[in-house]
């Protein structure tokens, strides 16, 4: 259905001005979403969308003209509709008016465009980036879900309509995404991002997230738009390790057979894989207390909101905050010491143990028919309550519908992650597993 064309090069094609760069990537761009957009629904509607960007263009052509470029002039990028963005609406996914929503541009944003990027469109979200109908469709298949809340970002990058998009991930909102849409999904630390000029979900969870379409660019645009990137690099194979228990049951057989034939390459590559006892309990990643918890900061994020526009809200946002409104603010407090406990074990037993990354299946399925579910939680959910840094990088082909392979680094060591996840990459597709 559509031809990918990896961001790397995007980045370097006619380098030979500042205008040649705007003016190819604006071509691009604007040609792609002419003829998939209309298909796949990744974008909110916007009037007069070409005319903004057409401002955007001048805008950028003149503030560089004579002046060194910075590194991502001309690049076009698609934001997730939670964050702010000068001279566009936020509506959030949901009924609510604008007005009601709309902020500043954070920090982040104002980064990106010190960058020199340019914004193509803001993308569809679920309501609140919780639940709720979305048009999105998967690039790869449009009788397919495209993902959960930020499915819009990863579907405008699978299609080739942009080279980076941002997205947000409170339990499985950018690994979703990446996976189903076979493209690279990076979930940074908690807090590594300032999260100011963004509606929140749950801020005990909520991360900002990057998508792209190969590690080569992820590393890339990491490293100028991270705060505080360090380079690393090693001369060694990560050593990988696999959780034990009810974690690695949350899957279906084609995926679970998928992913032991992607370790056993691993482990003819050299790779040294540890199955290790984990720190937390079987009943913290089947039971409901992560959504509890997202629930009560919810109905806290919204309790002024909710009050002024109740009809305006959902019915599964809204009973999911009034769910969150019964819950007291001694178990919320918690379930936050929680997460700082299960990070520092988390931590000891990679230590003890010589443990480099965690490993698994991206999503315990492929991408699931639209109108139906937008992902599962499983895989995702507990380590994002960790806060810990995740990658989902496209490495399978499942009934026909990608797969991506989970690499999990340690907190505040995103760097590594995205180093390794590279190399993990590189080797799972030299020979692209297709069941």
């Amino acid at each position: 259905m559509y031809t990918k064309k990896s961001t790397l090069e995007l980045f370097h094609q006619n380098l030979g001005t500042a205008d040649s760069l705007l003016q190819c990537n604006l071509a691009q761009s604007l040609d792609r979403f002419a003829k998939v957009e209309p298909h796949i629904h990744a974008f909110i509607h916007e009037n007069n969308r070409e005319e903004r960007i057409m401002n955007e263009i001048d805008d950028l052509s003149m503030r560089y003209l004579g002046q060194d470029q910075p590194p991502l002039f001309g690049i076009p990028v698609a934001i997730k509709d939670l964050i702010h963005i000068k001279g566009l609406p936020t509506y959030a996914g949901s009924n609510l008016p604008a007005a009601a929503l709309t902020g500043q541009e954070g920090s982040f944003v104002k980064r990106l465009r010190e960058m020199g990027v340019w914004v193509t469109g803001k993308t569809v979200t679920e309501e609140f980036a919780y639940a709720g109908p979305i048009p999105t469709r998967n690039p790869h298949n449009w009788n397919h879900t495209a993902g959960g809340s930020s499915a819009g970002s990863a579907a405008a990058v699978a299609a080739g309509i942009c080279p980076v998009a941002i997205g947000t991930q409170t339990l499985r909102s950018v690994t979703a995404p990446a996976s189903f849409c076979g493209i690279v999904g990076f979930k940074p630390s908690y807090a590594r991002i300032p999260m100011d000029g963004i509606i929140l979900l749950s801020p005990s969870f909520d991360t900002l997230g990057l998508f792209t379409q190969d590690m080569a660019s992820m590393e890339c645009i990491s490293a100028h738009l991270i705060p505080g990137w360090k380079r690393f690099r090693s001369d060694r194979k990560p050593v990988l390790g696999i959780p034990n228990g009810v974690y690695m049951t949350l899957m279906f057989d084609e995926i679970r057979n998928a992913f032991q034939d992607q370790i056993r390459k691993l482990e003819g590559q050299g790779f040294t894989i540890r199955t290790v006892d984990m720190p937390w309990s079987d009943e913290l990643i089947y039971g409901d207390d992560l959504l509890k918890f997202v629930q009560g900061e919810m109905a806290r994020e919204h309790e002024i909101l909710f009050e002024q526009h109740k009809g305006c809200y959902g019915p599964a946002v809204r009973d999911a905050i009034l769910a969150g409104q019964m819950i007291e603010e001694i178990e919320l407090d918690g379930y936050r010491k929680g997460q700082i406990s299960l990070r520092n074990d988390l931590l000891e037993i990679q230590q003890r143990e010589g443990i480099d990354l965690w490993v698994s299946p991206a999503q315990g399925g492929t991408a699931p028919l639209s109108g139906g579910r937008t992902g599962w939680a499983g895989m995702t959910a507990i380590w994002t309550y960790a806060g810990l840094p995740t990658m989902s990088i496209p490495s399978a082909t499942v009934n026909d519908m990608p797969l991506g392979f989970q690499c999990i680094g340690s907190y505040g060591r995103d760097e590594e992650l995205i180093y390794w996840s590279k190399q993990l990459s590189e080797v799972l597709n030299s020979y692209q597993l297709t069941l």
